[in-house]
Order: C-alpha cells, then sequence, then structure tokens
C-alpha cells in the first residue's frame, strides 16, 4: 500500500470550532449514519465495543460503523472527504463525515470505492487526530493517506472507527463531548429506530448493532397509519402535514411526537416532543408519531428551536397538531368515551344537577382515577354501596390535596381492602403531602421565600416576632396538606390555655451558650425573630380532633439536648395531664428550628431509626395519642419540594395529562385554552 500526505481544504476556521457543533454526542453519530443512507447504503453495521474497566469512564472504549455504499475511490478522496466548504451554511458542505471527532480524538477512514477512470477499485486509508492540530490552522495540517488499487472485483464500503472518546478522558469534558445515554446497551437499538423508523419499517435499510439485525417486528405492532392535513400559516400560505402513527412494543406507555425534515432525500429527526390529553390513556399502549412537512425545513431547525417561528404561529401550529393527533386517539379510545358516557350518567357522580366541582381541573382529574379505579376493580359493574362512598371521598381527596396518597394507595388496592379506604384516607400523614391546590406555582415559590427566611439575608426584616409567626400560620400545608385552609382555631380555650401554659413553661427561654444551642449569627440579622409557639386543632371525618403544635425555634437558636428534654417532657406531660382529654384525640407535636447541634443530630437519628415508615418521628407516647417530630426547616422545605415535583413526574405517568388538566392551578405553565399537550424534550 502506498502513502501521501494531503492537506484538508477549508477556510481558516479551526477544526475544534468548525468539526463539533452538534448538541450531543448521538447527533453527531446520527450524522455519520445519514452519511451511509445518502451514500445509497443497503447494510449498516453499527459496533460499539462496551466495557467495564477502572480507567475508562465511559462503558464504551470504541464505535465503528460500516456501511456498504459505493465508497470513495482514491481519486475523488481529495473532493469527497477532504474538501469543506467555506461558507456559514452547513448544508452540503460535507461537514457531516468529519463529526466523529465531536465524539472521540481519533477518527479513522476506511473505504473501497470504483475509479471510473482507471476502472478499478481503490481501498484508502486515512486517520485523523485532533491533537495533531490544537494550534495550527486546518489547512496548514498534513494528513497521510495510504491508498493501493485491488487487481480484483471488490465490494466497496465506506467504514469510519471512533476511538479515545473523550468522555473517557480524566479532565472535566463539555457536555456536548459526553457519551450520549442512546449508546448505551439497552437504549442503541431503540434510539436507532426512532430515528430511522421508516427505513426499518420498510426495509430499505439493515441496521445491525453488534451482529443483530434490527426487524420491524421488534418495535411495531401491526401497520402504522396515515394521516394528512392542511395547515395555513399567518400569512395565509397552506402547508401540507403529513402524520405516521406507530404502535410501538414498549413499556413506556406515552406519546412521542418527532418533528421531521428532509435532509438531502433524507427524513431525519430534527425536534423530539412528548404528548398528553384527555384522549391517549395507558392501556393504548406506547405510539411513536412523525410529523413531515415542507415547512419543517433544514432551514427552520438548524440550529434553532421550532419556536423561532413566534409566538402566534407555533401556537397555532401545536394546536394544529394537538387537535389531529387527538382526532386520531379519540377514535383509538372508545373504551375511555363509553366509561365516561356511563360516568357522568351514575346516580352516584359527584358533579350533577347544582353540584359543581371547585374547577374544571378537579373534575377532569375525577374521572382519570375513576377510570383507572373501574379498569382495576369494575366498580360501575359492581354493588352501588362501594361507588356510594368511594366517589364522594375521592372527589374529596382530589379537593384536599391527597393526590399523591390516591396513586401510591388506592390504585393498588385488591378488592377485599377496597372497602378499607375511608379508614386508610384518614391516615395521611407528612409523608402523604401533595400540593393540588390553586396555588401549587405560588407554594413552590413560597418554600423558596421560607427558605431565605431562616437561612438568608432576608430575615434582617423581619423586626418583630409575630411576622414570623403569621407568616407560617398562613401557609399551614407545610406541615401537612391536611391543614390546608383551616384556619387557626381557638374555640376550645381549656385546651388552648393548658397548651400555651405548658409552653411557656417549657420553652420561655432564650438560647445561651452554656446550652450549646445559641448560633452565631454574624451579619445575618436573624437576632430580632424569637421563638415562637402555636397549635391548630381540626376535626376529622372520623370525627377525631386532631390538635397540632408546632414550636418554632428562633433561628439563632438550634435544637440542643435542652430543646430534645423539653419537647420530651412536653409531651409527656400532655400524655399526664388530666385536663387534656385522651379519646377521640390525636396530638402532634412539631420542634422545629434552623439547626441542629452534633448531639441532637445524633439523637434524633437514632429515634427516627424506630420509625422508618414516618418520616421526622421522633416518638410516640402510648398512653394518649401522641407524635413527637424534630426536624430543622430546610428538612421541611426539600421535603415539599420533593413533592411538588413528584406531582409533575409521578402524575404525568398515572394521570396520562395531569399537566394539562390543570389549568388554574398551573397557569403560569399551560395554555388554559389547550386541553393537550406536546413538550419539547431538550
Amino acid at each position: 500500500m502506498k502513502s501521501t500526505t494531503k492537506k484538508i481544504t477549508t477556510n481558516t476556521r479551526v477544526i475544534k470550532e468548525l468539526l463539533t457543533k452538534y448538541k450531543d454526542t448521538f447527533q453527531a453519530f446520527r450524522e455519520l449514519i445519514n452519511n451511509s443512507i445518502q451514500a445509497d447504503s443497503k447494510n449498516i453495521e453499527i459496533n460499539l465495543e462496551y466495557v467495564n474497566e477502572a480507567n475508562i469512564k465511559s462503558p464504551i472504549k470504541r464505535i465503528e460503523i460500516k456501511d456498504d455504499g459505493y465508497g470513495v475511490p482514491f481519486n475523488e478522496f481529495d473532493n469527497r472527504v477532504l474538501e469543506i466548504g467555506t461558507t456559514v451554511k452547513a448544508s452540503g458542505q460535507g461537514i457531516g463525515r468529519f463529526s466523529a471527532l465531536q465524539i472521540g480524538e481519533l477518527m479513522h477512514i476506511e473505504t473501497i470505492g470504483f475509479d471510473s477512470e482507471k476502472k478499478q477499485f481503490s481501498k484508502t486509508k486515512f486517520s485523523i487526530d485532533t491533537l495533531d492540530f490544537n494550534d495550527a490552522q486546518l489547512q496548514e495540517t498534513e494528513f497521510k493517506v495510504d491508498y493501493e488499487y485491488l487487481e480484483t472485483k471488490q465490494n466497496p464500503y465506506y467504514k469510519v472507527i471512533i476511538e479515545q472518546l473523550h468522555h473517557n478522558k480524566q479532565e472535566n469534558i463539555a457536555k456536548r463531548n459526553r457519551i450520549h445515554e442512546n449508546f448505551l446497551q439497552q437504549n442503541i437499538s431503540q434510539a436507532i429506530f426512532e430515528h430511522y423508523p421508516y427505513e426499518i419499517f420498510h426495509n430499505t435499510v439493515n441496521f445491525i448493532i453488534n451482529g443483530h439485525i434490527l426487524r420491524r417486528e421488534q418495535f411495531v405492532i401491526g401497520k402504522p397509519s396515515k394521516k394528512t392535513i392542511n395547515y395555513t400559516d399567518k400569512k395565509g400560505k397552506t402547508h401540507q402535514l403529513n402524520f405516521y402513527f406507530y404502535n410501538i412494543k414498549s413499556s413506556l406507555k406515552k406519546v412521542k411526537v418527532f418533528f421531521q425534515t428532509d435532509n438531502a432525500g433524507l427524513k431525519s429527526v430534527a425536534h423530539e416532543y412528548t404528548y398528553s390529553s384527555d384522549w391517549y390513556t395507558p392501556d393504548l399502549g406506547t405510539w411513536f408519531i412523525y410529523i413531515e412537512s415542507a415547512m419543517l425545513n433544514t432551514d427552520l431547525f438548524r440550529n434553532l428551536d421550532i419556536e423561532t417561528l413566534g409566538e402566534t404561529e407555533i401556537k397555532n401550529l401545536k394546536n394544529t397538531i394537538k387537535e389531529a393527533i387527538n382526532h386520531f386517539f379519540k377514535a383509538k379510545n372508545k373504551r375511555f368515551e363509553k366509561f365516561l358516557n356511563s360516568l357522568e350518567r351514575d346516580k352516584y357522580y359527584p358533579y350533577q344537577d347544582n353540584s359543581q366541582p371547585a374547577s374544571k381541573s378537579q373534575e377532569v382529574l375525577f374521572k382519570k382515577v375513576a377510570y383507572l379505579l373501574e379498569d382495576e376493580h369494575r366498580l360501575i359493574q359492581r354493588d352501588d354501596k362501594i361507588r356510594n362512598f368511594l366517589y364522594p371521598l375521592l372527589d374529596k381527596a382530589i379537593s384536599n390535596g391527597n393526590i399523591e396518597y390516591i396513586f401510591k394507595k388506592l390504585l393498588k388496592l385488591s378488592d377485599e381492602n377496597l372497602e378499607k379506604f375511608h379508614n386508610l384516607l384518614e391516615k395521611t400523614d407528612l409523608e402523604d403531602v401533595v400540593h393540588f391546590a390553586s396555588v401549587v406555582a405560588q407554594k413552590s415559590e413560597f418554600l423558596d421565600f421560607l427558605h431565605e427566611l431562616t437561612y438568608g439575608g432576608i430575615s434582617k426584616h423581619l423586626k418583630e416576632r409575630s411576622q414570623l409567626h403569621k407568616i407560617v400560620e398562613n401557609e399551614l400545608w407545610l406541615f401537612g396538606e391536611n391543614y390546608n385552609g383551616i384556619p387557626q382555631l381557638w374555640s376550645d380555650k381549656k385546651i388552648g390555655n393548658i397548651l400555651e401554659e405548658l409552653r411557656t413553661k417549657f420553652f420561655n427561654y432564650e438560647p445561651t451558650e452554656e446550652d450549646d444551642n445559641l448560633i452565631e449569627l454574624d451579619d445575618r440579622g436573624l437576632n430580632d425573630i424569637t421563638d415562637l409557639f402555636f397549635f391548630n386543632e381540626k376535626i376529622t371525618d372520623s370525627n377525631v380532633k386532631e390538635i397540632m403544635v408546632v414550636e418554632l425555634k428562633a433561628p439563632k437558636c438550634s435544637i440542643s439536648k435542652k430543646e430534645l428534654n423539653q419537647i420530651d417532657e412536653y409531651a409527656f406531660t400532655i400524655e399526664q395531664h388530666s385536663a387534656l382529654p385522651n379519646e377521640k384525640v390525636k396530638y402532634k407535636l412539631l420542634l422545629i428550628s434552623s439547626k441542629l447541634t452534633k448531639y441532637a443530630k445524633s439523637q434524633v437519628k437514632s429515634r427516627r431509626a424506630n420509625f422508618p415508615d414516618k418520616p421526622y418521628l421522633y416518638d410516640v407516647k402510648t398512653e394518649k395519642n401522641i407524635e413527637v417530630y424534630v426536624m430543622e426547616w430546610s428538612e421541611l422545605i426539600e421535603q415539599n419540594k420533593r413533592k411538588l415535583g413528584y406531582l409533575s413526574n409521578k402524575l404525568n405517568i398515572k394521570d396520562k395529562s395531569v399537566k394539562t388538566k390543570f389549568e388554574d392551578e398551573y397557569s403560569d405553565l399551560i395554555d388554559e385554552k389547550i386541553s393537550s399537550q406536546l413538550r419539547l424534550v431538550k
């Protein structure tokens, strides 16, 4: 084999700026696949060397892609491989063939092609290492090219090998150079199908991944459906939108929507969206929907987001797309439609005659939960007694905000446990908080404010003890959604007086250095906040009075051995106090401050270990129904933030379209007029 040196023809831009422009490594790899398809390849082999070695950070050591397209003969190697266009536009400039350099530092190209002038096949080998031109301009660097002309007929091919992956370097690397999760062994086949469904379904290209051919039977159920609609843009121009619906073999149980664009005759996925609506339910399975149109062109998608169409245009386009997809699933989901008709005629349906839900969202969510229950337990087909108590309780649970509880407990009930639902509902505790109220967004903002209030500079603005007290008593959902919206009650003066007397006895003092519970505040200004106390009572549906007592220590006062002893004595005194009832009364005591001393942390950790099913529970008394909780503000804030996040993540699976059904509650996140959602996957 002969050798020669050649220079890459380009402008003066440095190679790393020019050839590593893709948003992630999998998109860069797709450029190599696209080149193979555009070379009329019928077979594309993808080989990934998976490893588990201590000195390699990613699970992949080497990536290879080989196609059986027409290859590149040596006499055309310069203009088809080494020549890169000089204009800013990337289309047609041949940059994609170097996209491997975004994945690894070292790229090998090996190809066999037919030289039409010499009437011979040639084999050419070429390697490029980004280290060769760290400080040099690309056109100044010479590269070695090995080649030979072959005497016999050969099968043409083009092969790219990527080594020394950026991800495996020890130093920190840019996000765009990290190995994308789609390369992982459990994801690669699905990822290839997602981006090349047409080629796989119609057998126009065989993808062979580590020796295994991807076949449509692995991914698709039945034949895809096609739907074509017309969309008129704001300028009055009409565009044709083509929809292709693929029912996918997957446990994902969701809908993905892919916007496709034509890339030199090749359909490429430009953007991925998630879809949810009233009409899609998980029993319909997993669906991939591909949308193509002349308006969805490469100019629109190249380094841009579809949002750049403008707010009005993208809103209209999304609404049109959602309406078409809604229509498709509405036709598919006759079962859900039939159930809704039966539910609304049922005499136990809570929103009949003059009875109206607090919001449209509440009614929609009720229907969705009822549908899941019907699917599991066939309630409408059974005795009326179950629906007689279940539907009203379900409605109340939704209005009170106990959504997490419903999905964690109710939907998993067996038939024999279904009738215990009423009792279970009343056991909602600190760990069962989910915020499905009209102020969910404000609650999230309040948590940030509360953190600043208890740990940050904002505390210096609080000059009177009544301010912190007033703020917290108006946000009692912090301590359990069952207190949401319930005012502070002092109707039982005897209990109130007794508790206040006990509080004065045990907690009315200033922290001191001797007690090791004084926090040095420096310039944070928290010394103006004093200890606070309040109690709140509630009558449950089981006619049980629940009394919550919260002792808020001043942020300058950490919880120490002294405070722990005091809350123990406080609980013991309540337990033994003859004037405080023990029948049908539950006492919940919460001691909270900004910090725990080392001793307190040790004690709290040991005590909590006795109650693994009840977070932050410190002690339980036996003579009376008394629970004692000890925690830091940061724990309470984090707990509530986690459960706010749970609302958007967990219910997105269970409720199918919960985000789209909270129009009033999430007005800053969704469009109130849209009953379905398309969300861009970044």
